[in-house]
């Protein structure tokens, strides 16, 4: 009997969606670009920036400030890398993560790539 009460709680705690305090809020679409995007692409020195730059344009170089670029486009340039970029598999970037972050890119400007909040290592 004594079994059985210490799996009750637990489970009413599940059921009722508690998740303890290791659950926090799903980051920010800024806040993924900050950490898995920003390192190459967060400014005009990073190395996928300037790739950008050379290849389509001083005007295509800044991802947070372009517009043309289709959801669609970003996920599987996400998944299958292009060039030096390498992917980002869905045990690095989850699927849910990844549509937050096309959602950042496809939002309208002004967006930044700098976020103040931190996340935690993928």
């Amino acid at each position: 009997m004594t079994h059985i009460r210490h799996l009750i709680l637990p489970a009413a705690l599940l059921a009722a969606g508690f998740a303890g305090p290791a659950a926090a809020a799903d980051p920010s679409g800024q806040a993924l670009f900050a950490h898995y995007c920003a390192p190459c692409h967060g400014d005009s020195n990073g190395p996928g920036t300037q790739q950008l730059r050379r290849s389509r344009g001083a005007d295509k170089a800044l991802l947070v400030e372009r517009t043309d670029l289709a959801a669609d486009y970003i996920q599987y340039i996400v998944r299958h890398g292009l060039k030096a970029m390498p992917p980002f598999v869905p045990s690095d970037l989850t699927d849910a993560k990844l549509r937050t972050l096309v959602s950042f890119l496809t939002s309208p400007l002004p967006r930044t790539a700098k976020d103040q909040s931190t996340l935690p290592p993928p």
